[in-house]
C-alpha cells in the first residue's frame, strides 16, 4: 500500500479533449440471442456520458465487456490509441477502467479501510498494519466528501453508505475511465448530492464517465 492518498489516486495522464477510449463495431452474440449490437463511440477524456435505455437494451453487457468481465463477439477497443483485448477484469482495471454496480460486490465481513486496501494491503513482516490502513482509508473518505468511518465493519453501514464506500475505492486505483451502473437505486439525497460532487470533481480532473440511470432527471 503507499503512504499518501494522492499516490493512491494519481492524476490521469490524458490532457481533456483527447480521445481515451473508441469502440469499433464492439458486438455481443449468445446463441439464439444477439445481447449487443455493434456499438460505435468514441470517449474523450473529462467526458460525462449519459446511456439510458430498457432492461434488456444492453446495458450491462456493454459494461461487462468494457470491464473484461466477459469475450466480446467481435469489433475492436482503442485504448489511449492503441488496441486492447480487455480479456480480464485484471486487464481492465490496469488500464484505468473501473465499474461502480448498482449491487454492492465488495466484502461487507471486512472493514471499511480493509475493503479501501483490498489487494493492496499495507503489511510489514506478515503483519497488516490496520491503524495505517485505517487512518490512511479516513483520509480518502474525507477529502471525497464522504462523512463515513473507516474503522467500522462494511456490512454495518446503509446499502447507500456501502455504495459511497465502492465510489472511493474505485477513485484511488489509478482510475481514468469510470462507469457508474444506476448508483443512485440506494442512496439518499443527501448521499446522491455526494455522489454527483464526486463525479463533477473527477471529471475535472480528467476522468471520462459513464452514467447508467433509467432517472431522467439525474441524466
Amino acid at each position: 500500500m503507499t503512504s499518501t492518498a494522492q499516490e493512491l489516486h494519481p492524476a490521469p495522464t490524458l490532457e481533456p479533449g483527447r480521445t481515451i477510449l473508441e469502440l469499433k463495431g464492439l458486438e455481443k452474440r449468445y446463441p439464439g440471442t444477439h445481447a449487443l449490437k455493434p456499438v460505435n463511440l468514441a470517449f474523450k477524456a473529462s467526458e460525462i456520458h449519459a446511456i439510458v435505455g430498457e432492461n434488456g437494451a444492453g446495458k450491462s453487457t456493454l459494461i461487462k465487456l468494457l470491464t473484461g468481465v466477459m469475450p466480446r463477439t467481435s469489433g475492436d477497443v482503442i485504448w489511449e490509441g492503441k488496441p486492447a483485448a480487455l480479456a480480464t477484469p485484471h486487464e481492465a482495471m490496469a488500464l484505468g477502467i473501473n465499474a461502480v454496480h448498482q449491487e454492492v460486490v465488495l466484502c461487507r465481513h471486512l472493514t471499511v479501510a480493509a475493503n479501501m486496501f483490498l489487494g493492496e494491503e499495507d503489511s510489514r513482516f506478515g503483519i497488516l498494519q490496520q491503524r495505517a490502513m485505517v487512518k490512511e482509508a479516513q483520509k480518502i473518505i474525507d477529502d471525497l466528501g464522504f462523512d463515513l468511518p473507516a474503522h467500522v465493519v462494511l456490512g454495518d453501514l446503509t446499502i447507500g453508505q456501502q455504495q459511497l464506500i465502492a465510489a472511493a475505492r474505485a477513485t484511488v486505483r489509478g482510475t481514468k475511465f469510470l462507469i457508474f451502473d444506476e448508483p443512485t437505486a440506494y442512496l439518499t439525497r443527501k448521499e446522491a448530492a455526494q455522489l454527483f460532487t464526486l463525479i463533477r470533481r473527477l471529471k475535472g480532473e480528467g476522468v471520462t464517465i459513464i452514467y447508467i440511470s433509467h432517472r431522467m432527471e439525474e441524466v
